[in-house]
């Protein structure tokens, strides 16, 4: 409310500030726990984001999302889920969280091609709302190099950019809010 009303009289900068200052902080806010709701509830979330959004870059109801999120420097609101849960599954695995949060995970042995990645044992989950199954199948997704940053800052701010660039340049690119899949990153090109 207040914000659309100061719209004519903020100018774009501030505007930007006042929803990644005030507003952006209630997307955050638990976003893990909620990202277990309905399909429903998210695209109602979704919803109000891209029109925080457009109010603060002042843009008709017609531009694209994926250009107001890249003028905005915002991910859609299931990739910061995707980021957040990440960087939690990083702090975890490199033993900046509660100890009793990595006991709950547990690497993949054997010969297979996961056991080489390091990747986690993803546990059965009839519901697949399970933290444990989550975080896991998250983590999983991680490509080597982003596993191996060896500061929390910077793995989530590579991991941010990385995806960002991802959907800019993915053409058919679509949003989708189901909680147990996560965006893939392409194969980093090598330079």
């Amino acid at each position: 409310g207040a914000m659309y009303r100061c719209k004519n009289l903020l100018p774009l900068r501030y505007r930007k500030m006042f929803a990644n200052a005030l507003m952006l902080p209630q997307f955050d806010y638990l976003d893990t726990i909620y990202s277990k709701s309905s399909k429903t509830k998210l695209k109602e979330l979704d919803v109000v984001y891209k029109k925080v959004a457009r109010i603060a870059l002042d843009v008709p109801r017609q531009e694209t999302r994926i250009a107001v999120y890249r003028d905005m420097q915002w991910l859609p609101l299931h990739l910061r889920r995707q980021v957040h849960l990440s960087t939690y599954m990083y702090r975890i695995i490199n033993n900046i969280s509660p100890s009793n949060c990595m006991n709950k995970f547990k690497y993949v042995s054997g010969g297979s091609r996961n056991s080489i990645r390091c990747n986690l044992y993803i546990p059965k989950s009839k519901s697949l709302k399970d933290f444990n199954y989550l975080g896991a199948k998250c983590w999983n997704t991680l490509p080597n190099d982003l596993r191996e940053v060896e500061d929390v800052k910077l793995f989530s701010k590579s991991y941010k950019n990385r995806l960002m660039a991802s959907i800019i340049n993915e053409p058919e690119y679509s949003e989708n809010n189901i909680f147990s899949e996560f965006h893939v990153l392409p194969p980093e090109e090598e330079t």
